[in-house]
Parts: C-alpha cells; structure tokens; sequence
C-alpha cells in the first residue's frame, strides 16, 4: 500500500473512532510500526491528527476534520447514501446543492442524467463537467478553501434568484431542538439560501451525525421533508426525527 492510501485509511480510522493505536494501525494496514509512526508524524506535522503516546488522536472534535479524512470517513455509508438520494431525483429537475463529501456521492450517480444543478461548490462543477445532460450554475463569492465552497453575500444572492425542485443539503449535526448545524457560519447561511427557494429540501447525512451539535445554524428540523442516512443511525433518533415530522430513509 502506498503512503497516500495509508495515510487516508489513519484519518478514516480517525474519523471513525476518535483515537488508535500504532499496533493496531499497523495491523490493519499490513505495515510496519515504523512505518505508521512515519505516516503519524507527517500527518501531525500538517496538523491533519495529534500525535500521542502510541498512537494518534483527532485534535479536537469541535473542530473541523480536513476535507480529504472527511471523504474517506464512513464512505460505504455516503455511497449508499448518495445512490439512494440520486434514484429520487427526476428528469429535468433544477436541483440545488453545496459540496459535502456525502452530496459528491450523489453527484457521482447522477452524470447521466438530464438535471440543472445549482451549486456553491467548485468541486461539484468540476466532477459534473463533462457530464452532457447536466447544466451546472456556479455561483460566485468567496472560496472557503478547506471545502472549495464559495460562500457570502454575492453566493447568498445567485441563489436567490433562482427556483428549486429540490435543495439537497449535507450537515455536520443534526439534533432535534437544535437543527441542522455545520461549522461555518457562511456554508450555513448558504444552504440556507438554497432551502428558501427549495419546493422540497432532503438532507443527506450518515450516522456519526446523529445527535450532534455544531456552531453555525443551517436551519430548522421541521424544514426538511426527507432526511437519508445509514442503517447504523440509533433508533431513537430515527424516532424522534420522525416524531418531528420528518421522513427518515435508512440504507
């Protein structure tokens, strides 16, 4: 396995789990320990995870992961996910979406399709550039470069302007007094600008977003009729989503 395969299975075990251990590492990588302390350095040393005494750590669950661990963290799940979220979607729809690593999924299962997709998110364009049947609207405004989102006022009134069938939208928590949450305050009023002009909005998020809370407000729980995350979601959260009034789709 090469350094870049191993060094994105660290961060998904990280990710997943919050913390391993070297031995362990090393186990499920077929590597050595000499091997993963190297990986485990340079990641430490681009602040990707903290090192510890044997092992590694994420820095801080308060804050935002890198976008590539992000990726590799529970991608069965947003495969699934996304696959499922692309087979509800009809021909001809204009359907607006950011750039979350769950929403790129769905974009992946949708190339041959004939939608107008609206988007903050550049890698979303890029992925659906070739994609023949697909108009993609870029909005414009201030790149965030941790996730390749444009956000701000300009982004905010592009979307404005435009009218959805559906708003798809990711999040980084979901709870049921407090919402749909994310990390930053511009992603946030940017999907919330896509949820205004939505007829239907689904959120798309896997399990280890259940029942979390983070400091930037998308919106409400009661605005979105669908919500699709995995089979591994607790089942009182499931039910208390549901209790609120919105549609839970399990896969």
């Amino acid at each position: 396995m090469i350094k870049a395969e191993r060094h994105d299975r660290i961060m998904a075990e990280l990710a997943r789990r919050g913390a391993v251990g070297v031995q362990e590492l090393a186990a499920l990588l077929n590597a050595s320990s000499a091997t993963i302390r190297r990986d485990i350095a340079e990641l430490d040393a681009t602040n990707a995870l903290l090192r510890t005494h044997g092992g590694a750590a994420v820095p801080d669950r308060r804050r935002e992961m890198p976008y590539d661990a992000k990726v590799m963290a529970f991608l069965p799940e947003k495969r699934r996910i996304g696959a499922y979220a692309a087979s509800l979607l009809e021909p001809g729809q204009t359907v607006g979406c950011g750039g979350g690593t769950t929403i790129m999924q769905m974009i992946k299962s949708i190339k041959r399709m004939s939608l107008h997709i609206v988007t903050n998110a550049v890698n979303v364009a890029l992925e659906l550039r070739d994609a023949d049947n697909i108009d993609v609207t870029l909005t414009g405004g201030r790149m965030r470069k941790r996730t390749a989102e444009v956000v701000g006022p300009i982004c905010e009134r592009t979307m404005r302007d435009i009218n959805l069938d559906v708003a798809v939208i990711g999040a980084d928590g979901i709870h049921v007094d407090r919402g749909y949450t994310t990390y930053d305050t511009g992603e946030a009023y940017a999907n919330r600008a896509l949820i205004s002009r939505a007829r239907e909005v689904w959120i798309l998020a896997d399990h280890s977003k259940a029942e979390r809370v983070h400091p930037a407000v998308i919106d409400e729980l009661g605005v979105a009729k669908l919500l699709i995350t995995d089979i591994a979601a607790p089942a009182a959260f499931v039910e208390a989503m549901t209790a609120a009034g919105v549609q839970v789709v399990t896969v």
